[in-house]
């Protein structure tokens, strides 16, 4: 790294450079508005001058809770640029969520994007000692007493006239102050406040260059929270790069946002990837009997190449001439006709839903890393790449096994430590090595590979440890199943909550739900022959003793291979679960520990019952 680079440094330099070029792609209303990067680096110095006049001062922490839309970046990177610290929090936290965060890290001010989002705050003001401003970006004139519109702060620092000050505040900015707090989603305890200097992401953001292949002509889709430290990475590094940012209206809209700005980049977590397997194989069983039978035909014949993601092009793998044309390249432009590839976020990718988009010709490409690690650690590339690990390490990143299985974590990429909390940080860095507190093995080829988190390791009654990460990913390649919690620990066996896929459940045609073996009341019939009007409900089907069979037998195959201690003996099928409800973390991770509690007396009665 250069002597003194900063976040500012890294990516305004590059701004300056590429002038007219579109820095941000955005809805305004039905149309779509294009920032170029000069208009991008001028609303960040009218921004940051802005947040001067109003006595905003360096090394104070400055809140951000928006959607993903141009103004996030804008923000985040004016406060940057006066010294600040920016504070990323996740829309969809409770207000009593919220008023932890701010009061934690003495939150100065708060920029929010909507009126939902500042009547949050609003609910909690009186609890916020130390917030001063709350800025407004979508501007509602009811609010005029409790915030000011960001298009004033905007007009504020136009109007600035000591333009050196500014200058100055970023020349005083150095490598180990703290740029970014990111608070981790609390799956096992309290958020803690992920200290992130100017050196942390920013040698991340180059190693990860070195291995992810961002170029200039790219147009990114974002549409994970850019709360998320990878989400909040990648956008960085392609703006470092002279790409586009295209902002999705989020999650239920992706598939016309796909549309509308056919990118070539995409970031997803495996639910997003599982969707898009699940409508392609809708349409290929809705497709005629010609076409289903070239489909298998072609999938079958690249499945059964050895090496399977090594023989990828820059394109992904492609099957070659007939094979391609009519059967995966029909497929990718219906997915999205510009793509390049797919990176992969959050939890691991089922190796049956990866090897399905290197085989049609999209490469998803795994990788590791923690908040704490700025966050990247390793990434498989077009050219190394093993499906089912997490790729190799970037450079400057070492990564080591400990004697107990614990993949621990060295260079410029880890953490400075948890905002006021010295003893956890502490214990979590040692002699420079962050102890991430997941378990894997480093293959003969350096590949990583993931094979459990040590504090969810259980330990059953007779000694023996059990990954339930392992059984979980075994049984949520089931098309039935959509999400699994194993427990067990000093248990005399597993068992299970399952989630199904109430939506395959229920619209298998007639045909498949016969060769699936379907409960007869899950079968499709026409309207008014179902039980009750329009169906059964969903907590019927869930109760139902033929649902319960159903997935007894399945869980029964998907097991076969496993030990008999890894077995799931007893299981009960549960509603969705939700962030909402507290189950999920906002990046849809599942908290055991509330998952647990709330299902406490489910798993009693599975542990109070007997089984041969």
């Amino acid at each position: 790294m250069k002597g003194n680079e900063t976040i500012p440094h890294l990516i305004l330099d590059r701004a300056k450079e590429f002038g007219a070029q579109t820095a941000l792609l955005s809805y305004q209303g039905n149309t779509v508005k294009s920032t170029s990067f000069e208009e991008f680096d001028s609303a960040i110095k009218n921004l940051s001058l802005g947040l001067i006049s109003i006595g905003i001062g360096a090394k104070e922490n400055i809140a951000i809770i928006s959607e993903n839309r141009h103004e996030w970046i804008i923000s985040e990177l004016a406060i940057l640029s006066i010294g600040a610290s920016a504070v990323p929090i996740y829309t969809t936290l409770t207000p009593k969520e919220i008023e932890f965060i701010l009061n934690d890290c003495k939150a100065r001010a708060v920029i929010v994007s909507n009126e939902t989002l500042l009547k949050k705050i609003i609910s909690i003001k009186g609890l916020l000692p130390n917030l001063k401003n709350i800025i407004l970006i979508d501007a509602d004139t009811r609010y005029e007493k409790e915030a000011v519109k960001f298009s004033k702060i905007l007009k504020l620092g136009e109007e600035f006239k000591d333009t050196n000050i500014l200058e100055n505040r970023k020349a005083g900015i150095k490598q180990d102050d703290t740029a970014v707090i990111i608070y981790t989603s609390g799956t096992t305890g309290r958020p803690k406040g992920v200290c992130l200097t100017h050196k942390n992401i920013v040698s991340n953001i180059k190693a990860s260059l070195e291995r992810i292949d961002i170029r200039q002509d790219d147009t990114y889709l974002s549409f994970l929270p850019l709360s998320h430290s990878f989400e909040h990475l990648v956008h960085l590094a392609v703006l470092h790069q002279g790409a586009r940012i295209a902002y999705s209206k989020g999650l239920t809209s992706v598939a016309v946002d796909m549309k509308v700005f056919n990118p070539t980049i995409m970031i997803g977590v495996p639910f997003f990837f599982s969707r898009i397997k699940s409508k392609v194989m809708e349409a290929v069983e809705k497709g005629s009997w010609i076409k289903k039978r070239m489909f298998w035909w072609a999938y079958d014949k690249k499945s059964k190449l050895k090496s399977l993601p090594l023989q990828a092009s820059s394109r992904g793998l492609k099957a070659k001439g007939l094979i391609d044309k009519f059967v995966f390249k029909k497929i990718r432009d219906k997915i999205c006709p510009a793509l390049r590839y797919f990176i992969l976020g959050g939890a691991a990718l089922p190796v049956d839903a990866a090897e399905f988009f290197w085989i049609i010709g999209i490469p998803i490409f795994e990788g590791y890393g923690l908040t704490e690690t700025s966050p990247v650690v390793s990434v498989n590339t077009i050219k190394e790449v093993k499906i089912g690990t997490v790729g190799k390490p970037i450079p400057d990143v070492q990564v080591k096994i400990a004697d107990d299985g614990e993949i621990l974590i060295k260079g410029h990429n880890v953490m400075k430590g948890y905002l006021n909390m010295l003893e956890e940080t502490s214990l979590i860095i040692r002699d420079g090595w962050f102890y991430t507190g997941d378990i894997g093995e480093i293959d003969k080829d350096g590949f990583i590979k993931i094979t459990d988190r040590k504090k969810d390791i259980i330990i059953n009654d007779l000694g023996k440890n059990v990954s339930p990460q392992k059984i979980e990913g075994i049984l949520r390649a089931d098309e039935f199943i959509k999400e699994v919690v194993v427990f067990g620990d000093k248990k005399p066996y597993l068992t299970a909550l399952i989630v199904p896929d109430m939506e395959k459940l229920k619209n298998l045609p007639p045909d498949m739900a016969k060769l699936k073996n379907l409960p007869p009341h899950l079968s499709p019939l026409p309207q008014g022959e179902r039980a009750g009007e329009g169906g059964d409900s969903d907590e019927e089907i869930l109760s139902d003793t033929a649902t319960h069979k159903f997935y007894e037998k399945r869980i029964k195959n998907l097991s076969k291979d496993l030990s008999r201690f890894e077995q799931i003996r007893r299981f009960a099928l549960i509603p969705p679960l939700t962030s909402e409800g507290g189950e999920l973390t906002p990046t849809l991770k599942v908290k055991r520990r509330v998952v647990e509690n709330k299902y406490k007396e489910v798993l009693d009665r599975l542990y109070a019952e007997t089984k041969d």
